[in-house]
């Protein structure tokens, strides 16, 4: 009966130990992820603390203007083209980025500094065919100039004269009107986004 008890007894202890390895072993697999995401949070802090300090920022939503013009004008760039009205189009985007970033006023009087611009190329070109030669996309590549110039002394605070994009757009050979407003499309989407560019390289200096 003794001997009985002793084996039950060190039944009793062995299961309890197989217990206890199944609760550390449990504890430990949950704890690694929970480590590992700890750990990648404190690099990622520590990384972002890194790069804010030392200045850099989300494109286009930090920087400083040259300068450090307070306030400008952008009046409506000159059109150096036979296209009619893609001035018109390219000077509102423009003027719509700087109004949204708030870093800058845009005024029409007491400027600091005057964004000047002109659209000096507009060229249309084929970019892809049907099987019978017929085009069916175009690419437009529009060019501009642009400067930003210091009222108080005429001073060139940036400039680029070779301000290049392009989009493409398709040709509907049965209607006219769609592939003349596909044409505008593109031309906005253009404006937009090199408005967005110039903003950037202005706020970035270069």
């Amino acid at each position: 009966m003794r001997n009985r008890s002793q084996k039950i007894g060190k039944e009793v202890k062995r299961i309890r130990s197989w217990e206890d390895k199944k609760v550390r072993i449990l504890n430990f697999s949950i704890s690694q992820p929970l480590i590992f995401s700890l750990l990648l949070f404190t690099v990622h802090c520590s990384l972002f603390t890194v790069l804010t300090g030392c200045g850099y920022h989300i494109a286009g939503k930090g920087g400083n203007m040259p300068g450090n013009v307070t306030a400008i004008s952008i009046p409506f760039f000159k059109n150096k083209i036979q296209k009619p009205d893609v001035e018109t189009v390219v000077t509102t985007a423009l003027v719509d980025e700087f109004v949204k970033i708030g870093i800058v006023k845009v005024v029409k009087e007491n400027a600091e500094a005057v964004l000047n611009g002109a659209v000096t190329g507009y060229e249309l070109t084929p970019v892809s065919f049907s099987k019978n030669d017929v085009i069916q996309e175009y690419r437009i590549t529009i060019k501009l100039e642009v400067s930003l110039v210091r009222n108080s002394d005429g001073k060139i605070l940036w400039e680029d004269k070779n301000v290049t994009d392009y989009e493409d757009f398709k040709v509907n050979a049965a209607d006219v009107s769609a592939t003349k407003k596909a044409e505008w499309d593109a031309v906005q989407k253009i404006a937009k986004d090199t408005s967005r560019l110039i903003k950037e390289r202005i706020l970035e200096k270069f």
